[in-house]
């Protein structure tokens, strides 16, 4: 569809987008203490490998034929009250700098999603926590956009400090499909297929007692698909960035400018919640997986944050919303979604 005096048209993503769309994601910038940008190098190819279906919207400049912005959604089956449904991820919408406060095509833009995803038993979004504009515009309630409903906040960890403590099994995941079932289906917005390619080059790590699992994960390397750059350190970063951190058993951090060299921990399951053999094992798959960094994320009443609070981690925080056009909210209880597909 076109708007402003046929300016700007509104569509679905085509495959010669995926330069444009990938230019506005590198033109993203947030201040706090730690600037990081989140990249795909082939934004079109990443989406997709985080489920099962993409609706990603851009807008195209036709004076000049840049894209504008680009917001979407990733579809996939999660589990929803112990059940699988079909599910969407909101990924956001990104105006590129040149275009900010020039558009008046958010109203619209939401409206079409809407239309796109009606199938989907619930849509949910994220949004750091240093992108208080953002924050702010969702939770004003605007009469023509969906409700943003704030379900909670959600920590990732960056950590290393690796150490064998435990020989563990790698590759063999006797027993894991009994755990999603009793276990990680309990968890709403889980997704029901640990497989998806957006999980990385993957490798499954599992401590075993009398054959029984004990503690298990995988670790992914994503960077063909998603990158984490580091552009600049606030506050007290900008002088711990400059220190041999690795030595008090933190991860190094990476110059401003650089890929960091992470891993993303999912499906991560520690029986009874045990906060002294999550720190071990987690260490020890540190340690196996030979990644500078690992990356792992919890909703705030995920059982296994306490344990996670006691590591030595690089931390930064973000907003869950439930994204309602219409209906009742549909997310409740725990929550499980995993920083490897958001």
């Amino acid at each position: 569809m076109n708007f402003q005096n046929d300016r700007y048209t509104l569509r679905l993503a085509l495959p010669e987008d995926d330069a444009g769309i990938r230019a506005v994601f590198e033109s993203a910038s947030f201040s706090g203490g730690l600037s990081i940008q989140y990249l795909r190098p082939s934004p079109l190819r990443s989406f997709a490998a985080d489920g099962d279906d993409v609706k990603m919207l851009v807008v195209r400049d036709n004076e000049t034929g840049r894209i504008a912005a680009v917001g979407g959604a990733v579809i996939r089956r999660e589990y929803l009250g112990g059940s699988t449904a079909r599910t969407a991820y909101l990924t956001g919408l990104k105006v590129h700098p040149d275009y900010q406060k020039q558009l008046y095509f958010i109203a619209r833009a939401y409206q079409y999603m809407g239309t796109l995803l009606e199938d989907c038993a619930c849509v949910y979004s994220t949004v750091l926590d240093d992108n208080t504009a953002v924050i702010k515009m969702f939770e004003k309630h605007h009469r023509n956009m969906p409700e943003y409903r704030y379900l909670g906040h959600y920590m990732t960890y960056c950590f290393h400090g690796g150490r064998k403590f435990f020989t563990l099994d790698r590759d063999d995941r006797n027993g894991f499909d009994a755990l999603m079932q009793t276990h990680f289906s309990q968890f709403a917005l889980t997704p029901a297929n640990p497989d998806y390619d957006g999980f990385g080059e993957k490798h499954f790590y599992a401590l075993r007692e009398n054959g029984v699992i004990r503690a298990c994960c995988f670790a992914g390397d994503q960077r063909a698909l998603k990158q984490y750059r580091m552009t600049a350190y606030g506050g007290i970063y900008r002088l711990l960035s400059h220190l041999p951190t690795q030595w008090l058993g933190y991860p190094k951090l990476p110059k401003a400018g650089s890929i960091i060299p992470h891993q993303v921990i999912s499906y991560l399951y520690i029986a009874d919640n045990d906060p002294a053999l999550c720190r071990k094992f987690l260490r020890t798959v540190a340690a196996e997986s030979g990644a500078g960094v690992l990356i792992w994320g919890g909703f705030e009443t995920h059982p296994l944050c306490p344990a996670m609070d006691t590591l030595k981690a690089v931390r930064y925080g973000s907003r869950l919303y439930e994204v309602i056009w219409s209906g009742e909210p549909q997310i409740t209880g725990a929550i499980g979604m995993e920083t490897a597909l958001l």
